[in-house]
């Protein structure tokens, strides 16, 4: 694999790219995973980083920093991921800084701690994930069912040949219909319909959306709603999303 060793020091080009704010172990299957669906990808990290694949543009500065941050072109970024960096204040510090330069900015940020997730939410995160409870749930799940990892580790990776999950914003010529209608025209094109997610806390202090795996059939579509979907090739699915006729 190619490598550059270089510190941006101007302001990243890139438009619609991910931001990585901070680095851990998991950083580098992060990166891995991203560069698999098709994705760009700028990191801003107070380590000296070598050895990022080819293309991956680098800030040398503290994610907290509001200067180093905008290095990293989150203003024209599609999403930030903020990694554990050791201390759940951090990590929050770094979310209140990326909502105060790019409150428009999908943000995604790890806690160790599940109790801090309700001051990730203050600062207006869109997904908190507790990285070593989601691990443990996973482990503790996989002891009660033979080959059930080969499975989880397949649906959650986009970087193998195989699927993974992905969602889609329900249009709106689907209000007002049965749940059935929106997952026969999914079934087999898109992918194959597995739930869907409707808004969570309007107060913004709770999940962004709630989820609601293998619903009624019966249940009548109302808007704004998501379809979760397992699908074979999860870069160009997303790119290319029609509905009411094949994926372009």
């Amino acid at each position: 694999m190619d490598s550059q060793d270089r510190v941006c020091e101007q302001v990243c080009e890139l438009t619609g790219h991910i931001v990585i704010c901070g680095w851990n172990t998991r950083g580098r299957y992060l990166v891995s995973e991203l560069l698999a669906s098709g994705r760009q990808i700028a990191v801003v990290s107070s380590e000296d980083l070598r050895g990022l694949p080819q293309g991956v543009s680098f800030t040398r500065g503290n994610p907290s920093d509001q200067e180093a941050l905008l290095k990293t072109g989150i203003k024209s970024a599609k999403a930030a991921i903020i990694l554990w960096p050791g201390d759940d204040s951090q990590a929050i510090l770094t979310g209140l800084t990326v909502g105060s330069v790019a409150p428009d900015v999908y943000t995604v940020m790890e806690l160790h701690d599940p109790e801090n997730e309700r001051y990730a939410r203050y600062a207006r995160v869109n997904e908190v994930l507790c990285a070593d409870k989601f691990i443990a749930d996973i482990t503790g799940i996989c002891t009660h069912y033979e080959g059930l990892s080969a499975f989880i580790e397949d649906i959650f990776s986009a970087s193998d040949d195989g699927h993974s999950f992905a969602s889609f914003d329900v249009p709106v010529e689907f209000e007002g219909r049965p749940l059935r209608e929106l997952f026969a025209d999914l079934q087999g094109r898109l992918g194959r319909p597995v739930g869907v997610l409707v808004p969570g806390d309007a107060s913004g202090q709770g999940p962004q959306w709630v989820s609601h795996v293998d619903p009624e059939l019966d249940a009548i579509v109302t808007l704004p709603m998501k379809a979760v979907c397992i699908v074979k090739d999860h870069g160009s699915v997303e790119v290319g999303i029609t509905f009411g006729g094949p994926a372009q």
